[in-house]
């Protein structure tokens, strides 16, 4: 939780106001005269349920913070600390910039290690076998080894040479370069090949070292830091990046050399996990540069439970799009990705098979196998299908899948293979797909534990609207008609505010002062929004716009619907003809809505 929601979370808006404000209860809610007009009848409300207020006289409203700033003459920076004293809220944020600059620290060491075990693999006679097993037998050209700047670690000299240069020992301990034992401080690679390992910012996080002997273990990885987890790295994920995007495809390895010499042969989509089950973190990283994943396996393990079960950990963290009525299999739910199987040949990796011939390669992506054809392959080979048991559990693993697809034909033309595999009619399997939905939805398994979704207290329509500003300046223009008023949340009105008077976010995050802004800025900046081409984007920023007029109209609405019902039971007839005028008003420009967003949609169908 942010300090701006934990501050929301300790105070109500009723208990705030009522110190500037002589409140009168009003059914519900509270009234009061204006304090930003003149006026001799009340016509500002506070609505405790929503934690808002409103001047139906004026037509200013907003939340807590916004308030206090109009009512006090206050920027936000100066209401925060206001506030954060009354809630018993801390700002301090020593600790944090202590440990933001550890942090940094822990990065500058890693890029200087990366530079100097570079630098022995290029120079040292020590590195001559380093070499050639690089450049002689596995292939690699000078460009490429500095690309990924390849590097060799002696038996002894990191922590000399990271001492001269100002490193502490404590340092060297916590990025896990070094290691101790019976007081004595020591390299922790030795003898091997380096790979530096970076985050998709380009920063590197960790190494992976290969043994150019017979230590064991053959491949040894940094241990875990405050800066490098595994399970949350996709090797190259820096390189690929934009290929991913461009090509709408992120091709999963196993090895660091599977990815080098994918990328020196120009296949720059390709990354690697690492040698490790794919994760959600790892998955994570990919929903915002693709939609389509394809795993490079090798026929042995192709069907193993291992890689069977890290293909479903991918399939369910992917995107997925939740119906309003289920499908005709019983789903509520849609996968809204694409997963393929890319089978190697008989005990070949890729690089072995990109060195041999790079064009066959290329045709064994562009041949992919769909997720649904190589389970459905996996199932004809690995089960007993003459067994009745062994039919009901394929059909108890696959239905649900099938019933996932994002395309009617696809679910149809896979529920005739599936029945055709497991020799059962179409009409059988459909049956016991409503079935097995009924049983997931009423009767949750006891071994299973929901996983407990942790409390959101922003606002996504509005944050994503200025995702969508902040990361596309080209939308600038298309933005014309969003206004302040469609932003309930004081922290994105002064995001948006501050945008209008940018030129990109570089300039918004030096105009912003605050630093809970700032940090609220820059996650904006940095959030990942799926993969698109520009139209996509202008069609995602105008359904966007549509969207906050319309719910800034339905609250409306339901504010004057609350004063109503209010006026209503108090016999006020007065207030309630003119809030029943007020209700048509809003119907009517919801009704405006409506028509607008209808020929939009009709639009967008016929130009597909």
């Amino acid at each position: 939780m942010s300090t701006i929601d934990d501050i929301k979370q300790r105070l109500d808006i009723v208990d705030v106001l009522s110190s500037y404000l002589k409140l009168e209860k009003a059914g519900r809610n509270f009234k009061a005269l204006c304090p930003f007009h003149q006026e001799k009848t009340a016509s500002f409300f506070i609505f405790p349920e929503r934690q808002s207020w409103r001047c139906f006289g004026c037509g200013v409203g907003g939340d807590l913070f916004s308030f206090v700033m109009k009512k006090e003459g206050t920027d936000f920076g100066e209401t925060l600390k206001m506030l954060a004293d009354k809630a018993g809220v801390s700002l301090e944020r020593k600790k944090e910039a202590v440990e933001s600059r550890l942090t940094d620290r822990l990065y500058q060491i890693n890029e200087a290690a990366a530079q100097y075990y570079h630098d022995l693999l290029l120079h040292s006679p020590a590195a001559e076998g380093a070499r050639d097993y690089v450049m002689k037998k596995r292939g690699l050209n000078s460009e490429t080894i500095d690309n990924f700047q390849l590097g060799f670690s002696p038996g002894e000299g990191l922590k000399k040479h990271l001492m001269e240069r100002g490193y502490s020992e404590k340092e060297l301990l916590a990025v896990r370069l070094a290691g101790e034992k019976e007081g004595r401080v020591y390299d922790l690679f030795r003898h091997r090949l380096m790979f530096p390992i970076r985050d998709i910012k380009g920063r590197a996080v960790g190494f992976g070292a290969r043994a150019l002997d017979d230590s064991l273990p053959k491949y040894l990885n940094s241990p875990q830091t405050a800066i490098f987890d595994k399970s949350s790295i996709l090797y190259a994920i820096d390189r690929a990046k934009g290929a991913i995007k461009e090509k709408r495809l992120a091709v999963i390895v196993e090895g660091y050399m599977d990815v080098i010499t994918a990328h020196q042969y120009s296949f720059t989509n390709v990354v690697a996990s690492m040698g490790t089950a794919l994760t959600e973190k790892q998955i994570k990283v990919l929903k915002g540069l693709t939609k389509s994943i394809a795993f490079a396996l090798d026929p042995d393990v192709a069907g193993d439970a291992a890689t069977l079960r890290a293909i479903e950990v991918a399939r369910r963290s992917l995107e997925r799009e939740e119906l309003e009525m289920p499908t005709w299999l019983g789903t509520t739910s849609k996968l809204r990705a694409e997963m393929k199987i890319i089978s190697l040949p008989q005990g070949r990796d890729p690089d072995l098979v990109i060195r041999d011939a790079p064009q066959s390669w290329q045709q064994l992506v562009d041949s992919a196998l769909p997720l649904m054809d190589h389970l459905l392959t996996v199932a004809a080979s690995k089960a007993d299908l003459a067994k009745p048991e062994e039919r009901s559990r394929a059909s108890q693993q696959l239905l649900p899948l099938i019933a996932e697809l994002d395309d009617d034909v696809q679910r149809e033309f896979y529920l005739g293979k599936l029945a055709t595999l497991l020799g059962v009619s179409e009409k059988t399997l459909i049956g016991m797909a409503a079935r097995l939905h009924r049983t997931r939805s009423e009767k949750p398994s006891k071994t299973e534990t929901k996983p407990v979704t942790p409390a959101y207290f922003g606002d996504r329509l509005e944050e994503y609207c200025l995702c969508l500003l902040l990361q596309h300046p080209e939308l600038r223009d298309k933005a014309k008609e969003l206004e302040l008023e469609h932003f309930e949340r004081s922290e994105n009105r002064e995001i948006f505010m501050a945008w209008s008077n940018t030129l990109n976010s570089d300039e918004l995050l030096a105009i912003i002062s605050n630093i809970d802004l700032q940090e609220h800025a820059k996650a904006l900046c940095g959030k990942a929004l799926p993969p698109a081409e520009e139209k996509d984007w202008e069609k995602a920023l105008s359904d966007c716009v549509r969207r906050l007029d319309e719910r800034r109209l339905l609250n409306l609405k339901i504010q004057e619907e609350s004063l109503l019902s209010d006026a209503e039971s108090e016999g006020r007839s007065e207030d309630v003809a003119a809030l029943q005028q007020r209700g048509v008003e809003i119907n009517l420009k919801l009704k405006e809505n409506f028509e607008n967003t209808m020929q939009i949609t009709s639009s967008h169908r016929e130009d597909q």
